[in-house]
This record gives structure tokens, C-alpha cells and sequence, in this order.
């Protein structure tokens, strides 16, 4: 799991003014709310006095209050009351827990899970312009969890070959050969545009049966990823003007589970009364790839290409451990068997940015991480 990274912590309606919100992300606690000024805050979701979770406590004037003592923290993760020193009372500059930047868009609160300074910081990835379109695409969200791996689960969704076997609506078994496609790196990530035999007329049902003709050949379909963010668009054409976009973004919730938040947009069948047939063939979809992916050995990704036997046509999910690979070599790889042990006797947190401005005085012990590296991508590379 990586910090210095942005993740979609939640939809921006689930965080509401006067209400915590807990939330686990990269195996660890953290209190979304809003202050009083309606911004969104994320904060480390541990108290520094004696452990109590701040998501189960109340919101007062802006800042959160611990349930078990009252504690209470701002926006910017500051002790501003200890109700057992009394009113006026001097607050220790340790009386603090770690405050994290908070960005809204496409509905969603992101968070940025790391240290590194405002103008170090990667943006987030501009990878849904249709979000604001409303009167040409028709979006629905959705959202469910998985107990999968990140990595793994981020890899099912951009390999193109296992619809052909694993997907009733929209596969193609008889014909799951694939061209080889030119795969192009981003800053972040990659792209690719790949033409698919289309799934047999049969294979669909309802209004869709209706729109597409006997015959049709072929399926366009353009696919980028972005590490920023763990998050994805697919963007199939199914015949001339007749497209639709699923922009997903993957949030680690620990080392084996992931929650998904996403979009899917139309540009056919506008009208609200589509929406639930939509809706059953995305939770169609989703059980089909959990019913593999949720069982997938090894539960984690290998750590190099050469522990699986892998072809041209797994060239994206080879893009993508390598940008992942990439990123963890800069040592914002979180150390996962150290975590795990030393977790259980001290709190342990993602260092935030005041935190690296200010490194002393902090209570809790910032994450273990694993030391920059050469990546593994020139390693499988030499091997």
C-alpha cells in the first residue's frame, strides 16, 4: 500500500456537517467531517490522549470531540479543548493528531494520504470531463467492497482479455483472441485503444438487445489508468455515438480489501426509467469478476513479472505494477509486516504534511515504510 496518494475516502454527501464519519483506508482509522465553514476535513481518527475513536464522538462548533474524554480537534488536527483542565487551560503543541488535504470532485472527497508539500503533490487525474455533462451523458454511482487486494483487483479491471470468459453480457467466447495493441505511458499511468469481437446478439437483453443490430463485429474500447487515485476509465464504443464511460477509483481499505467508488455514464437511453437495468448488469458484472478475483493465488500481487507466466495481451496490468512499482521505489511503500506488528502496542498513522514540517512533539508514530529502492520493474527487467 502507498502514501503520497490520493484516495477517494467517500462520496461527498456521506460526509455532513455535525456528523463524523469513520473511515479505514490503507489499514488505518480516519474522521471525515465538516467545519464550520462546510469544508471537508480528514483527520487521523485516533485520539492522542488515551485511543478513543474520534468517528464515534460529536461534532462542536467545527471540530470533532472525542467520546472518551471530549477531547476536542480542528480542522487542522489541533487540541483546542481538554474538558479536564477546565476552561482557558494551556494545550501542549503535542496535543495533536495528523490533519490530511482534502480535495472534492466528481462528487467524491479525496483525500491525499502523505506528506509531501502542496506543490510536490501529484493532481488528481482528470480522467471523468463528462462528470458536468448532463445533458449529453446519463450517470449512475455505485459502490461496493471486495475482499481482494488492491492491486489485484485494479489489474482485473484492465484486462481486456478476461471479459471473454468471465462476463455473461459482455464476452465474447467465441472469439477471445486478442490483438496485440500499442500501449502508451502517462505521468501516472497508461492508456490503449483496443477493437473487440462484440459478444453475440443473444447475449444481450432488454433495451440494449433493441439498440444494437445483428451483426456488429466489433467493439472500440479505450481504457487509461492512473496510480493517482487507483482509478481507471473505460470507455467502449459500441457502434457510432452509442458510447459509455465507467470511471472507477480503488481505495485500499487494509493489504486484503478494497472499496470501490465509481461512475457510469451514457449516452443512450437517457431517460431515469433505464437506470435499473443498468444497475443489474453493474451488479452482474461485479459478483461475475468477485467470484474470481476474491480467490485469485497469490492473494498479492507478486513482486516481480517473472513469478507469472504473462503474454503480450497483459500489457496494461504489467503497466500498471510498474507504475506502482515506481511509485513504492521513492520509499512510500508502506512496511506491511512491521505494521503489523508494531500496530498492536502503539497507534500508528500516515505522516501528514504539518507533520513534515514540524517533524517533533507528535504522539503518534508515523507508519513504517519501506526505504527507497531500485523498483522492481528494472529488476524483472535484468532478470
Amino acid at each position: 500500500m502507498l502514501i503520497n496518494n490520493w484516495y477517494v475516502a467517500a462520496c461527498a454527501h456521506e460526509v455532513q456537517q455535525g456528523k463524523p464519519l469513520g473511515v479505514k483506508m490503507l489499514g488505518m482509522d480516519f474522521v471525515l467531517f465538516r467545519d464550520a465553514q462546510g469544508s471537508a476535513v480528514c483527520l487521523s481518527g485516533v485520539c492522542c490522549h488515551r485511543g478513543g475513536v474520534l468517528s464515534d464522538g460529536l461534532i462542536n462548533d467545527g471540530c470533532v470531540a472525542c467520546p472518551y474524554h471530549g477531547w476536542e480537534f480542528a480542522g487542522d488536527g489541533a487540541c483546542v479543548k481538554i474538558p479536564a483542565l477546565g476552561e482557558g487551560a494551556k494545550i501542549p503543541k503535542r496535543g495533536r493528531v495528523d490533519s490530511y488535504p482534502v480535495q472534492e470532485k466528481y462528487g467524491w472527497v479525496w483525500t491525499f494520504l502523505g506528506d509531501l508539500p502542496e506543490e510536490k503533490r501529484p493532481a488528481i487525474p482528470d480522467l471523468f470531463p463528462e462528470y458536468d455533462d448532463t445533458q449529453n451523458w446519463r450517470r449512475m454511482p455505485f459502490q461496493f467492497e471486495a475482499k481482494c487486494n488492491w492491486m489485484r483487483m485494479e489489474e482485473n479491471s484492465l484486462d481486456t482479455a478476461h471479459t471473454n470468459f468471465v462476463h455473461r453480457a459482455f464476452g465474447a467466447r467465441h472469439a477471445p483472441a486478442l490483438e496485440a495493441s500499442l500501449i502508451e505511458e502517462t505521468e501516472w499511468g497508461a492508456r490503449v485503444a483496443r477493437t473487440k469481437p462484440a459478444p453475440k446478439t443473444e447475449q444481450k437483453s432488454g433495451d440494449m438487445a433493441h439498440l444494437l443490430q445483428k451483426g456488429r463485429k466489433n467493439t472500440s474500447v479505450n481504457l487509461e489508468f492512473s496510480v493517482i487515485g487507483v482509478c481507471h476509465r473505460i470507455n467502449p464504443t459500441f457502434r457510432p455515438g452509442m458510447s459509455l464511460i465507467t470511471f472507477t477509483a480503488r481505495t485500499p481499505i487494509d493489504a486484503y480489501r478494497t472499496r470501490a467508488i465509481g461512475w457510469q455514464a451514457r449516452n443512450y437511453l437517457m431517460a431515469p426509467e433505464h437506470d435499473a437495468e443498468r444497475m443489474a448488469l453493474i451488479d452482474e458484472a461485479v459478483r461475475e469478476d468477485l467470484s474470481v478475483v476474491e480467490k485469485v493465488q497469490p492473494p498479492l500481487t507478486p513482486k516481480s513479472l517473472s513469478h507469472e507466466f504473462l503474454t503480450e495481451t497483459d500489457g496494461m496490468e504489467v503497466a500498471f505494477r510498474k507504475a506502482v512499482w515506481r511509485a513504492a521505489s521513492q520509499g512510500w511503500e508502506i512496511d506491511r509486516q512491521a505494521f503489523e506488528q508494531e500496530r498492536l502496542t502503539r497507534v500508528l498513522v500516515i505522516p501528514s504534511p504539518a507533520r513534515r514540517a514540524d517533524p517533533k512533539n507528535w504522539i503518534h508514530k508515523s507508519v513504517p515504510l519501506i526505504a527507497p529502492h531500485v523498483d522492481a520493474a528494472s529488476r524483472s527487467a535484468a532478470e
